[in-house]
C-alpha cells in the first residue's frame, strides 16, 4: 500500500504547502546543500568535456564495450563485425574462398553452380535441373546481372548462431515444386465476330408487325418482324406475269410443232424463239424473288397462275405470324426479318408502322455461348506467345476463372497502344460471362513440375543484380565459422510465395530467407571501403 501511495508523486510534482511548521528552517538548508551539490556536479562535468576537447578525448566504440574486455585485448574486425582471429575475409587461410570460375554466359550469373556443381553447400552429391533452364530463360526477358561483379567472391560471416538469431535470420531449403511461367494481359470478352448478325430488312417498306424485342431468346430462323414493301409484290407480280406468257410460248410452240408440215418454218422458229425468251423472263423473275430471301416451290412452271399467286401470297410467313397480323395488313407485299441462328436480340431499333428501308438497322442477334477474349499483350512479351497455349481469364467483378487457348494472333503491333492483340476462343456453354467485361488474363507459357524454388524474400536485389544468401554446408558443426554466401541467381517464373531460381542454387542448398537484407546490408558495406583496420588491408 506504501509503494502504490508514493507512485504518483514520483510521475508528477508535489502540490506547494503554505504551512511552516518548527521543521522549516532545517527544509530550507536541506534545499541549499542539494542545489550547491548540483550545481558542483555540472562544474565537474564542463570542465571535463572542455578539456576532453582540447585534449582529443573519444568516446569508445560499441565494439570496444561489447566485444572486447580491455584496451588491450584488441581481437575485433570492426568491418567485418566478428573476432578478427575468426573473419575469414581478413585471414583466408582460416577458411579459403572457392574457387573462381568467372562469369556463364549461359545462364548469366558468376560462379554458376549448375556448370560447376563442386560449389554446392551440401554435404551429399548435388542434384542438377530435371529440366532445361537455358530454354526456360530465353522465353521471356528475364532480370540480368552484371558481369564481373566482384560481390560474389565475398562471404557474409555472422559470429555465431546466437548472433544470427538475433539478427532475426532465418533460412529455409531450396527445393522443387510445380510452377508455371505465365504472361499478363488484360482483356476484354466479346462476342464472336461470326455470330453477331445486325439485322435489317432486304428492300423498303413499312413495318407491318413486331414479335420480338431486346433479350428475347429466339431460334434459328426465327420471324423477329414483317415489312410491308410494294417491291415484293410487285416482283411476285412479275413471276406470275412470266409464268403465263411462259405457258402460253409452250403451248404455241407445241400446237406448231404438231403441224411443222403445213406452217412455214419461219414461223416455228419464231414460236421457239418466243418460248425461249418467256423461259428466260420467268427464271428472272423467279430469282429476283430468291434474292429477297425467299423459298420458292419447285415446278412453279407446271402450277395454274391463280394456284401460284395464292401459295406465294404469304409466302416465307408461317401462318401462325399471319393470324397476329392486324386486320388490314395481310397483303402480298410482306417480308420477314428472321434471325439466322439461335441466340438473344442484343438490341432492337423498331416499331410497327415505322418506315424503314436497308440501312435501318433494326436488330442485332448474338450467340452469348460463343465468345471471344481479345487481349492486350505488352510489346515486349508479344514474342512468347504462340498459337494454341493455354489461358486462364479472371474478369475483374467476378472469382470465375474461364479457361481457353490462343486462337489468333495478329501480324502487327498496335500503333496506338504498342501491344499485340491476341484473340482466344471461349467455351461457355453457361453463360456467365457478358460481352464487353474486363478482367486479366494469364497466358502460360510453360508448367514445369520439378522448378527449383526459394522463398520469395529470400532473393534480394542490389548493385550488379539479383542474390541469395547461400549457408555454408558446415554452417552449424562446431567451431567452423558461420558463413553465407553472396550468390548471383535468375529468376524466372513466380507465385504469391516462391520464385522460381533458373541458375543460381541447387536443391538441398539453405538460404536465408527472413533477414536476408541484413546480410546484404553487410555485404554493401564491407564493398563501400576497404579499409577496416585488419592486417589483410
Amino acid at each position: 500500500m506504501t509503494n502504490q501511495a508514493a507512485t504518483p508523486e514520483l510521475l508528477s510534482p508535489a502540490a506547494p504547502n503554505s504551512a511552516t511548521g518548527p521543521d522549516e528552517p532545517r527544509r530550507l538548508l536541506t534545499q541549499l546543500l542539494r542545489r550547491g551539490l548540483n550545481a558542483l556536479v555540472f562544474a565537474l562535468l564542463a570542465v571535463v568535456f572542455i578539456g576532453g576537447h582540447h585534449l582529443g578525448w573519444t568516446l569508445p566504440r560499441a565494439s570496444e564495450l561489447f566485444h572486447r574486455a580491455s584496451a588491450e585485448d584488441d581481437d575485433w574486425c570492426p568491418e567485418h563485425f566478428v573476432p578478427e582471429s575468426q573473419c575469414v575475409e581478413c585471414n583466408e587461410e582460416i577458411y579459403p574462398p572457392q574457387k573462381d570460375f568467372g562469369y556463364c554466359d549461359k545462364h548469366g550469373v558468376e560462379q554458376c553452380v549448375i556448370d560447376h556443381p563442386e560449389l554446392a553447400q551440401l554435404a551429399g552429391k548435388p542434384r542438377l535441373p530435371q529440366y532445361d533452364t537455358v530454354q526456360a530463360l530465353n522465353l521471356l526477358a528475364r532480370p540480368e546481372n552484371q558481369r564481373d561483379e566482384t560481390k560474389h567472391a565475398r562471404r557474409v560471416q555472422v559470429a555465431s548462431l546466437d548472433a544470427a538469431k538475433k539478427a532475426g535470420i532465418a533460412v529455409a531449403a531450396v527445393e522443387e515444386r510445380p510452377m508455371s511461367d505465365a504472361v499478363f494481359a488484360n482483356g476484354e470478352v466479346l462476342f464472336d465476330p461470326t455470330r453477331v448478325a445486325h439485322l435489317s430488312p432486304r428492300v423498303a417498306g413499312t413495318v407491318a408487325a413486331v414479335f420480338k424485342t431486346t433479350n428475347d431468346s429466339v431460334d434459328a430462323g426465327e420471324v423477329l418482324a414483317l415489312v410491308d414493301a410494294a417491291q415484293v409484290g410487285q416482283t411476285k407480280a412479275q413471276l406470275l406475269n412470266a409464268l403465263v406468257k411462259l405457258q402460253l410460248r409452250r403451248t404455241t410452240y407445241a400446237r406448231f410443232k404438231d403441224h411443222a408440215g403445213a406452217i412455214p418454218a419461219m414461223t416455228l422458229t419464231e414460236a421457239e424463239a418466243a418460248l425461249q425468251e418467256a423461259e428466260v423472263t420467268f427464271v428472272s423473275a423467279r430469282q429476283a424473288l430468291v434474292n429477297l430471301g425467299f423459298a420458292l416451290p419447285d415446278k412453279m412452271d407446271t402450277q395454274r397462275a391463280s394456284e401460284l399467286a395464292e401459295e406465294i401470297r404469304f409466302l416465307g410467313i408461317p401462318k401462325n405470324y399471319v393470324a397476329r397480323l392486324p386486320a388490314g395488313t395481310k397483303t402480298a407485299n410482306l417480308i420477314s426479318v428472321r434471325t439466322p441462328y439461335a441466340g438473344v436480340i442484343v438490341s432492337s431499333d423498331v416499331v410497327a408502322g415505322e418506315v424503314v428501308d436497308s440501312t435501318k438497322l433494326l436488330f442485332t442477334v448474338a450467340d452469348p455461348r460463343a465468345l471471344w477474349l481479345q487481349l492486350s499483350v505488352r510489346e515486349e512479351d508479344a514474342r512468347a506467345v504462340s498459337l494454341g497455349l493455354p489461358v486462364e481469364f479472371r474478369t475483374d467483378d467476378s472469382s470465375q476463372v474461364v479457361r481457353g487457348t490462343v486462337s489468333r494472333v495478329s501480324p502487327a503491333i498496335d500503333e496506338r497502344t504498342r501491344a499485340l492483340k491476341v484473340f482466344v476462343a471461349l467455351s461457355n456453354a453457361e453463360p456467365s460471362l457478358r460481352d464487353k467485361s474486363f478482367g486479366t488474363a494469364r497466358i502460360i507459357l510453360r508448367v514445369e513440375p520439378h522448378a527449383i524454388v526459394v522463398p520469395q524474400e529470400a532473393v534480394q536485389s542490389g548493385p550488379g543484380g539479383q542474390f541469395v544468401f547461400v549457408r555454408d554446408k558446415d554452417f552449424l558443426t562446431n567451431g567452423t565459422p558461420k558463413i553465407f554466401y553472396a550468390r548471383q541467381v535468375r529468376t524466372g517464373a513466380r507465385d504469391d510465395k516462391f520464385v522460381e531460381l533458373l541458375a543460381g542454387a541447387l536443391p538441398g542448398e539453405v538460404v536465408a530467407t527472413q533477414g536476408s537484407p541484413v546480410l546484404l546490408a553487410q555485404l554493401l558495406r564491407s564493398n563501400l571501403g576497404e579499409g577496416c583496420g585488419c592486417h589483410k588491408h
